[in-house]
């Protein structure tokens, strides 16, 4: 037998679903804003891929915590470094 050299196609797609599901989420704080949806889009990348976790405040802004400890807030005009 051969190996598969750690690819999985199931795993791939449930990766790419989850990656679709983020991005949704971050697709409405865009706004039609080009710009803002690359950046949100690289950030929910790094959400699927298990670097950062993020949370949506009651106010419509979201927090992004990555696992080497910086804490940021995505607000409407301005990403701020909390920690």
């Amino acid at each position: 037998m051969f190996s598969r050299g750690g690819y999985s196609a199931s795993a791939k797609r449930r990766r790419r679903d989850q990656a679709e599901k983020v991005s949704a989420g971050f697709v409405a704080f865009a706004k039609d804003d080009p710009e803002k949806k690359l950046v949100l889009t690289y950030i929910a990348r790094l959400v699927v891929d298990g670097h950062a976790e993020f949370e949506a405040q009651m106010n419509g802004e979201i927090e992004v915590r990555f696992t080497s400890g910086e804490i940021y807030l995505l607000a409407e005009t301005a990403i701020l470094r909390l920690v």
